[in-house]
């Protein structure tokens, strides 16, 4: 690799870590004993029909992030970046340190993209 490859890749790098996300309005979430659940409506056309002929079909239904999943979530403020949060993850959880942007990039980006649950402001 040339030093002009690296030196972009540093750039491209920095740039990601400086992202700032913010968790949706939206999102519907409880925190238990340091754990978060996500609260999602089951409102489907089905669920819905399915409840009017005396099905026991539940309005919500739960989601429980492990114990990484709760910490990020819960740092995800719209003031603090990649950066600041993989900071504070890494002082926590001392073994995740390993390849800890890596993951905590992907992982934020799943979060916006697949799950919907945050939103990138920064």
């Amino acid at each position: 690799m040339t030093n002009k490859n690296s030196a972009a890749l540093n750039v491209e790098t920095d740039q990601l870590l400086e992202r700032v996300y913010q968790v949706k309005p939206e999102l519907q979430y409880e925190v238990r004993d340091g754990i978060v659940f996500v609260i999602k409506e089951q409102n489907a056309w089905v669920q819905r029909m399915l409840r009017k002929i005396k099905y026991k079909i539940p309005e919500t239904s739960e989601m429980e992030l492990d114990q990484y999943g709760s910490f990020i979530l819960q740092q995800i403020d719209g003031q603090r970046n990649v950066r600041e949060i993989g900071e504070h993850l890494g002082e926590a959880y001392e073994e995740a340190n390993n390849q800890l942007y890596d993951r905590l990039l992907l992982y934020l980006n799943h979060l916006e993209k697949n799950e919907k649950y945050i939103e990138r402001i920064g």
